[in-house]
């Protein structure tokens, strides 16, 4: 079964690529694909879980769990093609090696042996097909596999398959950076860089800590916070900064008076 904590950071983590989140889908029960499964920290999921009302879609996932059309190589262990149609009809197996082009290679492996594994999950398919039950794990250079996970079709080309990344991010802070104000809640996940709030009357909102290095981009882009664009934004505080962003049964006001609000710790 899917922990609902799991099911928010995956939906949390999807919607931080997003360039124009929607916490909609983390209200809705969004599926565990962001979280880490590292075995140092025990964090088991359902891998490759779905994200509810079919929300999920990386690049344009969109997090907000939250996430067109070129198929891949399915090749045996060690073998390396190109792409072929017939990838997205063939089922995976696992110790297959794919080869994705650009330089990113895919190991397949199970969603149980994924979970001993030390890696990322980034992604997931709400659709059965080809790739149900199984996660693929991307190596390779560093940006081109970013760009695999997130505006990659790997998700439509194997329906149901968990994407992942070798390793574990490293969050930006270590500690909770924000106190919210009375009459909010909220539940953190430091190492994907967000918290889950609730407010009082049921309201949803989603903090994501963001860097320094994005604030110039976000606080003059009408699409990325202000009145009407579903999130808000804190001052910029030393290296980081926070978007505040909507969810189900919160109105535009109280996510600006949230965003407001925040007290930062230090």
């Amino acid at each position: 079964m899917n922990d609902p904590e799991t099911s928010f950071r995956t939906a949390l983590h999807e919607r931080v690529a997003d360039q124009h989140p929607d916490y909609a889908r983390i209200s809705a029960g969004a599926i565990s694909a962001g979280s880490r499964i590292r075995r140092r920290r025990r964090i088991t999921g359902a891998v490759g879980a779905a994200a509810a009302v079919g929300a999920f879609t990386a690049g344009g996932l969109g997090l907000s769990q939250f996430l067109t059309t070129t198929a891949v190589d399915q090749a045996p262990l060690g073998a390396a093609g190109a792409p072929s149609a017939s990838a997205s009809t063939a089922p995976l197996a696992s110790g297959q090696s794919l080869d994705l082009g650009d330089g990113v290679t895919g190991q397949v492996v199970t969603n149980d042996e994924a979970k001993t594994m030390d890696i990322t999950i980034q992604t997931g398919s709400a659709r059965p097909g080809a790739g149900t039950g199984f996660t693929i794990v991307l190596s390779g250079p560093a940006v081109a596999v970013e760009q695999k996970w997130s505006n990659g079709t790997l998700l439509e080309d194997y329906p149901g398959v968990t994407i992942a990344t070798e390793g574990a991010r490293v969050g930006l802070v270590d500690e909770v950076p924000v106190e919210q104000p009375p009459g909010w809640t909220c539940e953190w996940y430091l190492i994907d860089d967000g918290a889950s709030c609730t407010s009082e009357d049921g309201g949803v909102a989603g903090l994501v800590i963001r860097p320094a290095e994005d604030y110039p981009d976000w606080s003059k882009s009408a699409d990325k916070a202000g009145p009407g664009s579903g999130s808000y934004i804190t001052p910029l505080h030393g290296d980081i900064f926070i978007s505040v962003q909507s969810g189900e049964g919160t109105t535009d006001a109280e996510l600006e008076a949230l965003a407001s609000s925040l007290r930062w710790t230090d």
